[in-house]
């Protein structure tokens, strides 16, 4: 079962990415969902909206939830939308009425004549000059303008409240620099928590190895070499024929796997918001985290295989993974090795998930 669903998620995400040359377009059951470089929409859609490209213009009367993501994403909805989930380098969404917005990223503006129940936004550059009944926002830099019927919630260093912002309820701001309050806004509507940061102390630096790192040390080599038997005893042949195609095999891997590193979190998550798809995005983050974690010992046990193919599998494997845990215990090389090793296994996993023609029977002798 576990197979068939990461199957059945990778081949959705491999469809998906030959989107990038030629756009895609999924109709289902009043959905929509659009793939390519430039996204432009502007026919009515009945269901849920999910666009995802370089470039995506929104104009096309959504009357479901709207899913954006892009470099620059542009929404603007004069009819009733229930939710609006955008991330991107640049968004701007201006929707009549729209249940909830969420987005994150870049420079984010919610415009004038936008009408929302809740709007939630984290990203550099905020804007906000909407109308909303609750409002938090999250920035380097966040500007309010608009109306708030309910309360007000901003985490920033720099906040601009015009002249023109109204808030009906309280008004939370976290950070290191209390704003100034137009007039429209009363003083005690404020509630002002100021961050601190911590004074560095001048501590000389410890030298040496601590207990605990040399524990913990211990703790992963004995972990990574029961790893490696396992998997050794469970499936010796997988390890095995990968070792023996390793050379004409290890540039097509990585390069799979650098694209399933991308693209499979990101649509899995995509796809989480989509009643049918749950399962199989949770079987498919589940599964992405767990090849992941044991990406460095696997790879260990291959490389344990190719280079001491004479040596019992039992003992190259742990000397593989004694190695390489070892080796991802240095500061910056263990970066390294984490992601070529990821993008190895990812690339080995979806490569064997690739389905086989069976030769043909052969024909039956005649009498």
């Amino acid at each position: 079962m576990k197979k068939l669903g990461i199957f059945l998620a990778v081949a959705c995400l491999l469809t998906l990415l030959a989107g990038t040359a030629s756009a895609k377009v999924i109709d289902s059951a009043g959905n929509k969902f659009d793939l390519a470089q430039d996204v432009l929409a502007t026919a009515p859609v009945e269901g849920d909206y999910v666009a995802v490209g370089l470039n995506v213009t929104l104009e096309s009367g959504v009357t479901g939830d709207i899913f954006a993501f892009g470099r620059n994403v542009t929404i603007t909805d004069e009819g009733s939308v229930q939710n609006i989930i955008a991330a991107g380098q640049v968004v701007n969404i201006r929707a009549a009425q729209v249940r909830n917005i969420y987005a994150g990223g870049g420079d984010i503006t919610v415009a004038a004549g936008t009408e929302a129940g809740g709007v939630y936004i984290a990203g550099a550059n905020v804007t906000f000059s909407g109308t909303a009944q609750d409002v938090v926002l999250a920035g380097t830099s966040v500007t309010v303008d608009g109306t708030v019927y309910g309360n007000l919630t901003i985490r920033s260093d720099n906040i601009t409240l015009s002249g023109d912002v109204t808030v009906g309820g309280k008004i939370t701001v976290v950070g290191t620099v209390k704003p100034e309050l137009p007039t429209t806004i009363d003083e005690s509507q404020l509630t002002f928590r100021r961050v601190m940061a911590r004074p560095k102390k001048d501590e000389p630096p410890k030298l040496g190895v601590s207990r605990f790192s040399v524990i913990m040390a211990c703790v992963s080599l004995v972990t990574a070499v029961l790893f490696a038997l396992i998997f050794t005893l469970l499936r010796g042949d997988f390890f095995r024929d990968r070792a023996q195609e390793f050379k004409r095999t290890v540039g097509r891997y990585l390069l799979y796997g650098l694209l399933a590193f991308i693209v499979v979190p990101v649509v899995a998550f995509a796809f989480m918001f989509t009643v049918i798809a749950i399962p199989i995005s949770a079987i498919a983050l589940v599964l992405y985290a767990i090849l992941l974690y044991l990406a460095p010992v696997l790879t260990g046990i291959v490389l344990a295989r190719l280079i001491l193919p004479r040596v019992n599998r039992y003992l190259a494997a742990s000397i593989g993974a004694v190695v390489i845990t070892l080796l991802m215990m240095v500061p910056y090389l263990k970066i390294v090795i984490f992601l070529l090793s990821s993008f190895y296994i990812l690339g080995a996993v979806i490569r064997r998930l690739k389905p086989h023609r069976e030769a043909p029977p052969p024909e039956a002798s005649r009498g």
